[in-house]
């Protein structure tokens, strides 16, 4: 996306995120792992330009790929960090 450009990318939105922590929670998520889930994307969610605000296909592939490197820091299932993408891309493809 350029500097000018009035494109703005397929993203995840807030409310499309709470739609899909709701969904996950009946995947056996954790109230722990959710919430922790939000703080890894947290930064993405919440830019400071509004036109930013959300996870684009980048930057989930990006936390995506931390997640399963880094599973001991936040203690989810390799199971549950593909589902969690499988939910996101699914979300980012319908835009």
């Amino acid at each position: 996306m350029g500097i000018f450009s009035d494109d703005i990318k397929p993203r995840v939105t807030k409310e499309e995120f709470r739609e899909i922590r709701s969904t996950l929670s009946s995947y056996d998520f954790t109230t722990k792992e959710l919430n922790r889930i939000e703080e890894i994307f947290r930064g993405d969610m919440y830019e400071d330009r509004e036109s930013d605000n959300g996870i684009d296909e980048n930057e989930l592939k990006r936390g995506i790929a931390w997640m399963k490197e880094h599973e001991s820091e936040h203690m989810i299932s390799q199971s549950k960090i593909d589902l969690l993408e499988e939910k996101m891309m699914a979300k980012i493809k319908k835009a």
